[in-house]
């Protein structure tokens, strides 16, 4: 399952002793912090993740809707975006379900933008008309579509399975909090709830919490919530997202179906917990555009976070002010599919602080 029950889960050793030293050590077991690790790994680096949870993805990995979306908001996202997904497929095969996706629009300029983008990035694609779209999702008898664009490589991601991908190729160590990190000796210091140890480079990777250890500007978090209705999908019906002034997304989740009206509430960085009007917003959204789901029943609910930095832009790469950190952060929701590219981005910019800093 791809929701935020679905968390890797590897055997927890409290009482390992933390190295005293080691070449990279990475703030966040999620996907950017695993993945940074799993790249360095291939390019022959030493380098440990520091998770403070007791499991993989229990906040931001492991509560998404897995969706291997390509098709971004902007060019520079939809670079990474759809060289993670050709990874995932060819690197990581039983993590990604090839089912298709759609993207739809009730403006017609927005969707002109969007299959430009997918021109421009050779993204294979092909615009299809509101028929095509209801025939594979015929609930949603009352979207206004202007225009939709089918994405015939894009599926559905396992996040667990991604995860525990990512944790056989590195080193790992559960239930360990960041506490302070400062420079020492030539070094980096970081104190830790389990002990401390010196790390040459440190790749901040803690999603809605990054920047805070280094007292760097705040990442924008917001919260979502996700629901499972019992309501059948349409065999082998694609993703589909909605991008229009009622935006939503539906995929098929394990026979019934998997649903967000995009909510998008401002919040701290906090163990996201479903909020009580969140169900309300659901229907809301749902009784105008899918009458027939307005009132089915919801096998499950939950929350979950999303980090942006305030252009929209992921910080990937060397800090500019210190030669010893490297970001991993502000994924703002493309983590799953964007993450192996992410993890070679970032890995690059390991290198070449190792190289340059003795």
């Amino acid at each position: 399952m791809v929701n935020g029950s679905a968390c890797y889960k590897a055997p927890v050793d409290a009482g390992r002793e933390l190295p005293e030293w080691i070449d990279v050590a990475i703030v966040g077991g999620g996907f950017a912090g695993c993945a940074t690790a799993w790249a360095l790994a291939q390019r022959g680096v030493q380098a440990i993740v520091l998770e403070r949870e007791p499991e993989l993805g229990r906040q931001a990995s492991g509560r998404g809707a897995g969706l291997g979306r390509q098709l971004a908001e902007d060019d520079a996202t939809s670079r990474l975006t759809s060289q993670g997904a050709a990874m995932l497929r060819e690197r990581f095969p039983k993590v990604w379900s090839r089912t298709g996706g759609v993207l739809s629009f009730d403006d017609a300029h927005r969707a002109q933008a969007y299959i430009a983008r997918a021109q421009r990035l050779a993204i294979a694609h092909e615009v299809i008309d509101h028929r095509r779209l209801l025939a594979r999702w015929p609930a949603l008898t009352g979207l206004t579509i202007a225009s939709a664009i089918h994405v015939p490589d894009d599926g559905v991601i396992d996040a667990r399975a991604l995860l525990s991908a990512f944790a056989e190729a590195i080193t790992l160590a559960h239930d360990v909090s960041v506490v302070r990190i400062s420079d020492h000796r030539g070094g980096v210091r970081l104190e830790t709830t389990r002990g401390t140890l010196e790390a040459r480079v440190v790749v901040d990777a803690a999603g809605a919490w990054a920047g805070l250890l280094t007292d760097d500007p705040p990442l924008e978090s917001y919260k979502r919530h996700l629901f499972v209705l019992e309501a059948a999908p349409q065999p082998n019906a694609p993703y589909l997202w909605h991008l229009g002034t009622s935006e939503l997304y539906v995929r098929d989740e394990a026979g019934a179906t998997l649903v967000s009206a995009c909510d998008s509430e401002p919040t701290p960085p906090i163990d996201q917990q479903p909020s009580p009007g969140a169900e309300a917003l659901l229907r809301a959204r749902l009784s105008p555009l899918a009458p027939a789901w307005a009132d089915v029943p919801i096998a499950r609910r939950w929350a979950c976070q999303r980090a942006f930095t305030p252009d929209r832009q992921m910080r990937l790469g060397r800090d500019p002010r210190r030669p010893w950190l490297v970001w991993a952060a502000g994924l703002g929701g493309h983590g799953a599919t964007a993450s192996p590219a992410v993890g070679g981005v970032v890995a690059d910019a390991v290198l070449e602080a190792l190289a340059t800093r003795y």
